[in-house]
């Protein structure tokens, strides 16, 4: 998802699990995160983030429950206490099949269910889906609901809402979502309470532990465009919780669904509350107005370290900034065309000094980006060799643009294109995200000193993301942003650049049918070597592209209060902020 930079939202791998297309009679989860290593053996994590005071690192994931198992319930009940988390962005918008921010998919997580959720050890467990098998030629996954699940409006959850859900999704190319259901044939419903989902050719990654189940009743009395535009105020899911409250610019709040099917929350309720500045939320928490913060900035973190009654952990992620360029070529764009040439965009990527962006933006609690694949993946992410990598060489960007005939025509330090056009463009940053906004800065010293002028303004993020993902008329040259993987496997960030995704996820609108039919490839490639080979080579096809100059891959940097609530598991890609909601239903108030 994206980040404030998800704020779309890495450095340490976690195991990725290969789970079985085989029936069983024991639920067994459908194809999941498999390991490029062999089909018996997890990836091995990478090297652990250097230990800080304070801070903690997760370095791999370890043995978890039977698949099909009920998630493990948290030795406290349900309390009356409310758990207040302290940000510095806020959601875009409550519709799951049209946001972009990683802010509103953790909101949104805890409203509606999934088939398949993780747990904070990242392996497959039971959301809506008490248990499940996947058939002997992997074609179909039979998912059985949770008995007396509800909408928060009464009505039942049935398997016509999951059949609903991922056709209209499918039909209509809805989100981000759809570029899982590529494959998706339909679903049978035998029973309320029973669905098959079937695929025209065995899928290396399960679609049900990404996409959100809606209630057909609701959803279904609206078209494509319809539910395009729909806000979703007051959205009704079978979740954890429910939206109580929105006050944009301030809070949002969510009230535990005293209905929910599972083991009841402990939280009665949660407070996001949004901070315009990362020193004053970290104060916030020093002072115990907040409980935990979603993100912390490097330097700031360093202020939380032994401060009286707050943990500051540093953790893996499956997260990265980067700097994205607009290479739309509809007639509509107003972007410069000068940036559709990859001569100029592998140049901009040779002039930057990644390490110097981690060193100095992040205080080193990073490493330096290369690929489309963040290096929390483990061996999923390519290594580009050194001798390959366009990075921290401005000789060769000067190179690069000399050979293709950008040069100073007119001695004003900026080059121009053959007929006269200087290399000038618009830069855009998050405000309230130091860290992009110290990069944009390097990044536009880098520029400079190889001859393109880089004209920086600051916005706030949701003004930024609605600016980017304008498809109709995008009117701006290159931001800096970010993502966080949506699920523990390589395919979601691999789909980001999907033609099909020009209007949902992809944010530079790149297009290249060839990546298109390797992604297609990868995504029925069981084998995890096969299919490591296929995702190398989409990496590579991108890198050489350079839509993107992937700055880093940041720590997790988190900080929560030890006297107020209790049990957080460290998990890779943070306590929240995270593709697993646990925590958020098993911390305990303090006694």
């Amino acid at each position: 998802m994206k980040r404030t930079m998800w704020p779309r939202i890495a450095v340490i791998a976690a195991a990725a699990l290969l789970v079985a297309a085989a029936c069983s009679s024991t639920a067994t989860p459908a194809p999941g995160s498999a390991s490029p290593a062999s089909p018996a053996a997890s990836a091995p994590a990478s090297p652990a983030a250097p230990a800080s005071p304070g801070a903690s690192a997760v370095a791999s994931v370890g043995a978890s429950a039977p698949a099909g198992s009920a998630p493990a319930a948290s030795a406290a009940g349900p309390s009356q206490a409310t758990l207040r988390v302290g940000w510095s962005s806020e959601p875009d918008t409550m519709n799951p099949l049209t946001t972009f921010s990683t802010e509103a998919n953790e909101v949104l997580q805890l409203v509606y269910d999934k088939l398949l959720g993780y747990s904070t050890d990242l392996t497959p467990e039971p959301e809506l889906a008490a248990s499940w098998e996947t058939a002997p030629d992997g074609l179909s996954t039979t998912y059985h609901l949770q008995p007396g699940a509800t909408w928060q409006d009464g009505q039942p959850v049935t398997s016509e809402d999951v059949a609903y859900t991922f056709k209209t999704i499918k039909d209509d190319s809805l989100g981000a979502y759809a570029q899982w259901l590529g494959d998706y044939v339909g679903a049978d419903t035998p029973d309320p309470q029973t669905v098959v989902l079937r695929y025209a050719k065995p899928q290396a990654f399960d679609p049900a532990l990404a996409i959100p189940i809606l209630p057909k009743h609701i959803w279904s009395t609206m078209d494509a465009k319809a539910i395009q535009t729909f806000t979703n105020d007051q959205p009704v899911g079978s979740g954890p919780f429910k939206l109580a409250g929105w006050k944009q610019g301030e809070t949002v709040t969510l009230e535990r669904n005293d209905a929910f099917w599972g083991t009841p929350p402990v939280p009665a309720r949660i407070i996001y509350i949004l901070y315009g500045s990362e020193d004053v939320e970290a104060q916030a928490l020093k002072n115990g107005d907040v409980d935990v913060l979603t993100e912390v900035p490097p330097t700031v973190w360093d202020g939380l370290v032994g401060a009286t009654n707050v943990k500051a952990v540093r953790l893996p992620s499956f997260s990265f900034h980067h700097i994205g360029f607009n290479v739309s070529d509809d007639p509509g764009s107003k972007g410069n065309p000068l940036l559709r040439d990859p001569v100029i965009r592998q140049a901009l990527s040779a002039a930057v000094d990644r390490n110097q962006l981690v060193q100095i933006a992040l205080a080193g609690k990073g490493m330096p980006g290369s690929t489309l694949v963040p290096a929390g993946l483990g061996e999923w992410h390519l290594d580009i060799p050194a001798d390959k990598l366009l990075d921290a060489n401005p000789e060769k960007a000067k190179q690069l643009l000399d050979a293709a005939g950008y040069t100073d025509r007119n001695g004003d330090g900026i080059r121009e294109s053959a007929d006269g056009k200087p290399l000038e463009f618009r830069l855009i940053a998050i405000e309230s995200t130091g860290v992009d906004v110290r990069a944009a800065q390097l990044f536009r010293d880098a520029a400079q000193a190889v001859g393109i002028k880089l004209d920086l303004a600051t916005l706030d993020e949701n003004t930024l993301g609605s600016t980017v993902y304008n498809t109709t008329n995008p009117d701006w040259d290159i931001f800096v942003w970010g993502w966080d993987s949506a699920v523990h496997d390589p395919d979601y960030m691999l789909g980001v650049p999907l033609c099909s995704q020009i209007g949902g996820n992809n944010d530079v609108f790149y297009c290249d049918k060839a990546y298109d039919a390797l992604y297609a490839q990868q995504a029925t490639t069981l084998d995890p070597v096969a299919r490591k080979a296929l995702v190398d080579q989409m990496q590579q096809m991108f890198y050489d592209a350079a839509p993107y100059i992937v700055m880093w891959y940041q720590d997790k940097l988190q900080a929560y209060r030890t006297d107020t609530w209790t049990g957080w598991q460290e998990s890779p890609g943070g306590l929240v902020f995270n593709f697993t909601r646990d925590n958020y239903l098993k911390v305990a108030p303090a006694q």
